[in-house]
């Protein structure tokens, strides 16, 4: 009888830390190299909900910030539950939101002093930078067009399109660039009736969403000769107020780093390597741009954020 309320204990208790991990979470292989991480000092839950981007019910764009956020999280044992916003939101109105802690509690955005000094950034760049290696989404047809430009100047004869809200408006427009901005969703159809010139998009997603939308837009093409750099990527943002959740992602994300499991992430991201083999990053022509968006504590990271400053 003792034997068997010993094994019902067991049982009871395996089950109830089962259920209290957070959702999505499958319990992580034990290795000797990387012990299972401490559990957070409280019981606290934290509640993620992100704007929601596109009608669709899955969006390509957010598979690899979730999964970089959840990885974080599980660096530090924190329990969550992550979900989208009822609701499609623009940047711009997720950004007011999130500063008024309504409708949303996280987002990940470009680099901004305005969000910055407004929200609270945990500053490690997403995607290593290479957002700020700007490939063109354009109408196939226009290819000639875009293989005649040589440099900025160049550029300037041609009109770029940019979602309302995002901080590339600023960073095209104060290099001089034309800039034209309207709905995530309909950039793309814009793009496929020639009424922009070119959508600018990181290196590391454009293919994923020229894949997704050419079913509907089947004009669409990633040009093959030019790349735009500027120093910009993406951090997560919480609220002021949300000190608690902003610090367990930044102490997950700086455990990443050490323990090399961010490096790993970043290298087998299928978004990644698409860039890598498919990008041709060298054998395009550069076209460099500075960016005024940059705050003083951005601009000073450590190189071994960045992609290509420390030879990884």
């Amino acid at each position: 009888m003792g034997w068997t309320r010993v094994a019902t204990a067991l049982l009871c208790t395996a089950l109830v830390t089962t259920n209290t991990r957070g959702a999505g979470n499958a319990a992580p292989p034990v290795d000797d190299a990387y012990p299972p991480p401490a559990r957070a000092q409280n019981d606290e839950v934290f509640t993620i909900v992100y704007p929601r981007a596109t009608e669709s019910a899955t969006d390509p764009r957010d598979e690899y910030p979730l999964g970089l956020l959840r990885l974080a999280l599980d660096k530090v044992g924190a329990r969550y539950t992550i979900r989208p916003s009822a609701t499609v939101m623009e940047q711009a109105r997720a950004a007011v939101a999130l500063q008024q802690g309504t409708e949303v509690t996280l987002l990940w955005n470009g680099m901004s002093a305005k969000l910055e000094r407004e929200l609270r950034p945990i500053r490690i760049p997403l995607f290593r930078g290479v957002l700020g290696y700007r490939l063109f989404i354009i109408n196939k047809a226009a290819q000639a067009k875009f293989s005649a430009v040589r440099t900025l100047d160049d550029l300037k004869r041609l009109t770029a399109g940019q979602a309302l809200g995002w901080p590339d408006v600023d960073i095209l427009q104060a290099a001089g660039l034309p800039v034209e901005a309207f709905r995530y969703d309909l950039l793309f159809r814009l793009v496929g009736l020639n009424r922009i010139d070119y959508f600018p998009r990181g290196a590391n997603e454009i293919f994923a969403e020229v894949a997704h939308r050419t079913p509907d837009v089947p004009d669409l093409a990633v040009e093959s000769d030019l790349v735009l750099v500027y120093p910009f990527d993406s951090f997560f943002y919480t609220s002021k107020a949300n000190e608690a959740l902003a610090a367990a992602i930044e102490k997950g994300l700086m455990k990443a780093y050490e323990d090399g499991s961010f490096l790993k992430y970043f290298n087998d991201s299928p978004y990644i390597r698409q860039m890598l083999t498919d990008a041709h990053l060298e054998g395009r022509r550069r076209i460099e741009i500075p960016n005024p968006l940059l705050s003083p504590e951005t601009a000073a990271l450590p190189d071994r954020f960045w992609y290509g400053r420390d030879g990884r």
